[in-house]
């Protein structure tokens, strides 16, 4: 009887349950909410339909809220509208305050992505600071970032000090992290660590820092032997290298020419001056070797730019003239194309 009296009471209850008079109905509010997003979700890429739910105030508690803008940033996206999706990232942090901080990488992430396809500058490096204030392991903002700042510096120099910095500091934190598991060791280095090398290596150039310059621009073309305007960085720290060897020859040279007795201390300043001046020849055939990679390569802006600079240390070896040069960027080529 008493196993009885207890299914009949569940019953009563799953029926009193089932009632719809005891069910919570929506309100009229709520109904004409609904009936709002519903037009719009019939016609995704309509703005004016978006708008019409979005800002009526009686639906800013809609749960649909964030499907609307999920599904307006999939038709702006689709559409190729980058500036939509620009402004819609801006809409989506001012209206969605409260949604998790996943949700607000992900739209600020198509802001940047899409200020990127835009070639916006400015807006990727503040699209990617916002991702990057939330998430600050985040390695697609920073790595985004850090790239774009050096190709949009500053020219005064003051004005550089402080996104030059950022840079560093970004490609560096890169560098550092671990690879995740999920990628894998070529790819993470071809498209994390030899970027960001770089730009580390550009920050070490504008500073003045040609050693610390030249040992990252070797790291980044190692691992990816066609980054031409790596090579050429590599190229222009290795001949400001240079050129401060090459400083040294004419002391050197003075040392040897007070010294005119022969002896112990003539011979000693001989000794450094061939030191000195071997120091700088094979800097300068470093250099010259850096650029005819950075010429070899198909960009033709850095191309000419790089021609430049490795003509100004290769013809003064060639009676001032570029014989044989042609031949051995023709060879380089041919090296750089196996790689």
């Amino acid at each position: 009887m008493k196993k009885l009296g207890y299914a009949g009471l569940s019953t009563v209850l799953c029926l009193a349950f089932a009632l719809p008079g005891l069910a919570q109905q929506p309100s009229p509010a709520e109904v004409a909410c609904n009936a709002k997003y519903g037009k719009y979700y019939a016609a995704q890429a309509d703005m004016k339909l978006f708008d019409d739910f979005m800002n009526d105030a009686t639906c800013k508690d809609s749960k649909y809220r964030n499907d609307a803008f999920t599904l307006m940033r999939t038709a702006l996206t689709t559409a190729k509208n980058w500036k939509g999706v620009m402004d819609l990232a801006v809409r989506y942090e001012k209206e969605m305050p409260d949604v998790p901080a996943a949700s607000k990488v992900y739209s600020l992430s198509q802001g940047m992505t899409a200020a990127a396809q835009a070639g916006d500058a400015a807006k990727v490096m503040e699209f990617g600071d916002k991702v990057i204030a939330i998430d600050p392991e985040n390695i697609n903002a920073l790595l985004i970032v850090a790239t774009t700042i050096p190709l949009n510096l500053p020219t005064d120099a003051a004005a550089a000090e402080k996104p030059l910095a950022k840079a560093l500091e970004y490609a560096k934190k890169l560098v550092a992290m671990k690879k995740p598991d999920a990628i894998e060791d070529k790819t993470w280095q071809s498209a994390v660590i030899g970027p960001s090398r770089g730009v580390i290596g550009f920050a070490y150039l504008q500073k003045a820092q040609y050693q610390e310059a030249q040992a990252e621009f070797d790291q980044t073309v190692k691992i990816n032997p066609k980054d031409q305007l790596a090579w050429y960085r590599y190229g222009l720290a290795a001949t400001k290298i240079t050129i401060a060897a090459q400083g040294l020859i004419a002391p050197a040279y003075e040392e040897v020419n007070k010294n005119t007795t022969l002896g112990p201390e003539r011979d000693a300043a001989v000794a450094k001056r061939d030191a000195i001046e071997k120091d700088f020849a094979e800097k300068r055939d470093k250099a010259i070797d850096i650029l005819i990679s950075a010429v070899a390569l198909p960009d033709a802006n850095i191309t000419k730019a790089a021609r430049v600079t490795l003509e100004s240390l290769y013809n003064p070896l060639h009676n001032n003239t570029n014989a044989g040069l042609d031949e051995l960027v023709e060879k380089r080529k041919a090296e750089l194309n196996k790689a």
